[in-house]
C-alpha cells in the first residue's frame, strides 16, 4: 500500500478540530476510494485548513495542486451573471436573447437566464466525451446552442444540462463588452484572489492532476484534451483551479460580520440569497428508470434536502444518505472529476474536496464533511 506524508497547513485548534476529517481523509485514499485528495476548510476569518493526501499515481499532490474542476465552475459563473442582475443590467425572468444575438425561434423566444441557471431551459445536452472528440471551438460551441430547438418548453421539466451555459456566457460578454473568459477573471476570480483558477491550466501545469477515468491515460491525448478544453472555455463546466482559490470564493458569499473589515463580497446579501434557495419547488426531474424526484437546485447550486430527524435530533440536513448537523440555508456544488463545495451561512463554513476521479461516488466527500461538522464549533 502506498503512503506519504500528507502536505498539511497547520489548522488553528481553537477554531476547529479537522483531526478526524484529516484522517478519514487519508483513510479513504489509502483504501483506494479516491486517487487522491485535498481537504481544505475555511471560515469568516480565512483558511484553517488544507490538507493534501496523495495516492500511489498522484504522489505529487499537494496543498496549491491544481485540479479540474468541471461543474464547480457553474457557480463561479452564476455569481458573474448575478453580478449583472445586481447592477440592473440582467434580468433573470426575460428572454435570454435579449442578450444574445441570434438566438430566436420556437421554444428559444421563451427561454430565460433563470432557465439555465436551473436547469430548466430544456436545452438539450452532449456529453463531454463527445465533445472532446470534436473538439470544438468556443464559438463552435455556442453557435450549436443557438442552433438547438429546446427539447421540451422552458421551465416544465429538470434536467440538467452543462452545454446552454453558453448562452450565459454570451450574455456576460455582450453586457460587459469583454470576451467571456477574460470578464469572468475581471469581475469574480480577480477581485476574490483565485489567481490560479482559469480555463487554460498550462500556466500552473507543474501542479496540475490528471484526471483518472476519461480515457486521455497517455501524454499525447492529455495535452489534446489540455488545448481543447482551453480552446473550448467551457462556462458549465471548464475551469481548473486549487483548493486555497475555491476557499476564497465561499469565503466571499458567507455573511459579513462587523469584524471581517477586509471581506471580498461579490454580491449583495440579497443577491446571494436568491442565487442560494431552491428555486425548482415543484418541477420534477426524471430518472433513466423514469423514477422522478426533487432537483433541489437553486441558481447555479445544489441545495440540501431537509432531514427530518427524532425529536431533539439536531442533524437537520440529508445529502446522499448521510445526514449531516449542517444549516437548511447551506449550498453546494460538485464536480465530475471529484470535486466538492460546500458552503454553510450559519455555520460560518466553507468545505472543499478535491480529487481527480471521474464520476466517481460524492458519498466519500459528504462523509468527509460530516466529520469536519463534527469537529466545528457549535
Amino acid at each position: 500500500m502506498f503512503s506519504a506524508a500528507p502536505t498539511l497547513t497547520t489548522p488553528d485548534p481553537a477554531r476547529a478540530d479537522l483531526r478526524e476529517a484529516m484522517a478519514l481523509t487519508g483513510s479513504i485514499v489509502a483504501d483506494g476510494v479516491l486517487p487522491c485528495a485535498v481537504l481544505g476548510v475555511a471560515d469568516a476569518s480565512g483558511t484553517i485548513a488544507i490538507h493534501a493526501v496523495p495516492g500511489p499515481a498522484d504522489r505529487k499532490v499537494a496543498a496549491d495542486s491544481v485540479f479540474f474542476l468541471a461543474s464547480l465552475t457553474k457557480p463561479i459563473v452564476a455569481t458573474a451573471v448575478m453580478q449583472l442582475v445586481d447592477e440592473g443590467r440582467l434580468d433573470l425572468h426575460v428572454p435570454i436573447a435579449r442578450y444574445v444575438p441570434g438566438y430566436a425561434g420556437g421554444f428559444r423566444d421563451r427561454v430565460t437566464a433563470w432557465h439555465v441557471l436551473t436547469h430548466t431551459s430544456g436545452i438539450p445536452d452532449v456529453g463531454l466525451e463527445h465533445i472532446a472528440r470534436g473538439r470544438p471551438s468556443y464559438q463552435t460551441m455556442l453557435d450549436r446552442v443557438r442552433s438547438e430547438t429546446p427539447g421540451f418548453e422552458p421551465g416544465s421539466r429538470y434536467s440538467y444540462a452543462s452545454n446552454s451555459w453558453y448562452l450565459l456566457g454570451a450574455a456576460i460578454s455582450t453586457l460587459t463588452g469583454m470576451p467571456f473568459p477574460e470578464a469572468l477573471r475581471r469581475r469574480v476570480l480577480a477581485p476574490v484572489g483565485m489567481v490560479d483558477t482559469a480555463f487554460d491550466p498550462r500556466p500552473t501545469r507543474s501542479r496540475t492532476q490528471q484526471v483518472h477515468g476519461v480515457r486521455v491515460d497517455n501524454f499525447l491525448a492529455r495535452e489534446f484534451m489540455v488545448r481543447f478544453l482551453a480552446s473550448a472555455t467551457l462556462p458549465g463546466g471548464g475551469l481548473f483551479g486549487p483548493t486555497e482559490d475555491l476557499l476564497r470564493f465561499g469565503r466571499a458569499l458567507l455573511p459579513r460580520r462587523a469584524a471581517d473589515t477586509d471581506a471580498i463580497r461579490l454580491l449583495s446579501r440579497s443577491a446571494i440569497d436568491e442565487m442560494t434557495r431552491e428555486q425548482t419547488v415543484g418541477i420534477a426531474e426524471t430518472l433513466e428508470d423514469g423514477t422522478t424526484r426533487e432537483p433541489r437546485y437553486a441558481l447555479g447550486w445544489h441545495t440540501p434536502g431537509p432531514n427530518v430527524g427524532d425529536a431533539g435530533d439536531p442533524l437537520v440536513v440529508s445529502v446522499h444518505g448521510v445526514r449531516l448537523p449542517a444549516s437548511i440555508r447551506s449550498f453546494t456544488h460538485a464536480g465530475a472529476s471529484g470535486t466538492r463545495l460546500w458552503v454553510d451561512p450559519d455555520r460560518g463554513l466553507v468545505f472543499v474536496l478535491l480529487s481527480n476521479q471521474w464520476t466517481g461516488s460524492s458519498v466519500p466527500a459528504i462523509e468527509i464533511l460530516s466529520a469536519v461538522y463534527r469537529g466545528w464549533p457549535a
